[in-house]
């Protein structure tokens, strides 16, 4: 069920406000990427790697919240752009590993402190007790919309990856 439109965000109801939260987040993360000529998918990817190092494509996908085939593409444009690497797995016949280029490594320190520095404005003026709260809350919404959405039928895509 959709909430109507509030006059102004004070009068909004929780899902307008996550939804008002995450439409500004993104606009505001794509404005800081715009000098460097990357998609937020592809900051996702790089911030992902940085931290974890070399990792396989469906795990890869699940930390960034892609699907499979959208992270493929992702990952494809960046190994043509030398932003990325890929190798097979030795652990696993069929499975590559992903991981940065030596060259992206500077551009990934780079956005990391970005990273950093977005992670505390966002947060700015909230002390950690209610940032605790926030995502305590944040994480309750998102058990109960999985609850919601694990009585519906699997979508077609749901079913293929199933299958597969």
């Amino acid at each position: 069920m959709q909430e109507p439109m509030p006059d102004s965000l004070t009068d909004a109801g929780p899902g307008t406000l996550a939804a008002a939260v995450r439409r500004r987040l993104k606009h505001a993360v794509a404005a800081q990427l715009t000098p460097y000529g990357l998609s937020l998918q592809q900051f996702w990817v790089i911030l992902v790697l940085m931290e974890q190092g070399a990792t396989s494509l469906h795990t890869l996908a699940q930390q960034v919240w892609m699907d499979d085939p959208t992270a493929s593409r992702v990952v494809k444009g960046m190994v043509a752009r030398g932003l990325l690497t890929t190798r097979p797995d030795p652990k696993h016949g069929r499975r590559i590993l992903i991981n940065l280029s030596p060259e992206a490594l500077p551009l990934a320190r780079e956005l990391q402190l970005l990273a950093d520095g977005m992670k505390s404005a966002l947060v700015a003026g909230l002390d950690q007790g209610q940032q605790s709260a926030l995502k305590h809350g944040l994480r309750t919404m998102i058990a109960n919309l999985d609850a919601m959405l694990a009585g519906l039928p699997a979508s077609a895509e749901e079913r293929d990856e199933a299958a597969s």
